[in-house]
């Protein structure tokens, strides 16, 4: 397997602005990584360029040491698997897996072997000589990355590969996908616009917005210390709280919403650093699993009143949905017993789960 450097990659079709802006990562030796983010943000255009099927404006790019902007996709030792799996109708799935190693002339032996290695790591021994249409999505797609494997490349690219399948197909696939790295000990790349995929299968994730790198790190650390505004709210599930509002000097340092109606205590570690924005403009986050409708005396807590407007049931807890300051908040608790909807009940904020984001810059303020 191999490193993969991307060097102020950057990408730009002729009368549009730039999709890719200067990129700049290093995927390291048999590492999983992730790019993530919403449609339009150019992580599959950065996919494409690391394959050589788009060219690249500006930068350099890097495989296993070796600059590859001029090589052709043939010759860079990389196999992609689709979304739309883009297997030959009118072959059985061993053909399927074999054709690529036909056209690069291995011997029948050798052919022969990988695939069924490949079958064998992937269930796939007893759907060799049926042909795609008589296949589920997920066997499908097993034999897309059937073919990838028995080639035995330096790096794996993975472009949304799951999208079509359903939701149980998709976490099994996840899984078996999981697996897969750690039994090959594969570089892997792999294109997502879905979180959930990315935080549970990722050594380090790449979030990307407009053509633009945010934040480069492992799961834990992007959904635990995100570095801005936009990062925060597109990692988690669901997503981070937003209120906007000012520091205030109120009997000791606190957070008020714009309105006046919501205020916070802050903790006495976050004073030096949140005066320098007394009665600036900040945004304060928190994530929905931090705010508790039952009292907890080992968390420091603090008691706001709300009317519940909605309550989802999704077996082991509940999304409560309520407004402060005309935003719509979520909490999501343990399913202990379900309030009822447009009563007044008790919400409490957890003091030691508060992010603040620089409202122009969108910058978190640590």
């Amino acid at each position: 397997m191999a490193e993969v450097v991307l060097n102020n990659v950057s990408k730009i079709y002729e009368g549009k602005s730039e999709v890719v802006q200067n990129i700049t990562l290093k995927v390291k030796d048999k590492e999983f990584l992730v790019l993530v983010g919403p449609s339009g943000c150019g992580k599959t255009t950065t996919l494409r360029m690391i394959a050589g099927l788009e060219e690249i404006t500006s930068g350099e790019i890097y495989i296993d040491d070796k600059l590859v902007n001029d090589v052709p996709p043939k010759d860079r030792d990389i196999a992609m698997v689709f979304q739309n799996y883009a297997l030959y109708p009118h072959m059985t799935v061993l053909d399927n897996m074999a054709f690529g190693l036909k056209l690069r002339k291995i011997n029948k032996e050798d052919i022969k072997e990988r695939v069924d290695i490949a079958a064998r790591i992937l269930g796939l021994e007893s759907y060799l000589n049926r042909k795609p249409r008589a296949l589920s999505g997920g066997q499908r797609q097993r034999v897309a990355v059937g073919r990838a494997i028995v080639r035995n490349p330096k790096v794996f690219l993975f472009d949304e590969p799951l999208s079509n399948l359903d939701a149980k197909l998709r976490v099994q696939m996840r899984t078996e996908i999981s697996k897969l790295h750690k039994k090959l000990e594969a570089t892997i790349i792999y294109v997502t616009h879905d979180q959930t995929e990315a935080m549970t299968m990722g050594d380090r994730i790449v979030v990307m917005k407009d053509g633009i790198v945010n934040q480069i790190d492992t799961p834990l650390n992007i959904y635990n210390h995100p570095e801005n505004l936009f990062v925060a709210g597109f990692i988690g599930s669901p997503s981070m709280n937003f209120i906007n509002g000012k520091i205030i000097e109120d009997g000791g340092l606190k957070f008020a919403s714009e309105d006046g109606s919501f205020c916070l205590d802050l903790k006495l570690s976050d004073n030096d650093i949140l005066r320098k924005y007394f009665n600036n403009s900040v945004v304060l986050g928190i994530r929905p699993e931090d705010i508790y409708h039952v009292a907890d005396d080992n968390l420091n807590l603090q008691k706001h009143r709300a009317t519940l407007e909605v309550a989802e049931p999704m077996g082991n807890e509940i999304f409560l949905y309520f407004t402060i300051c005309s935003t719509q908040i979520i909490a999501r608790v343990k399913a202990v017993d379900k309030p009822e909807t447009g009563s007044e009940i008790d919400l409490f904020f957890d003091l030691a789960k508060l992010y603040f984001f620089d409202k122009n810059t969108g910058k978190r303020i640590s």
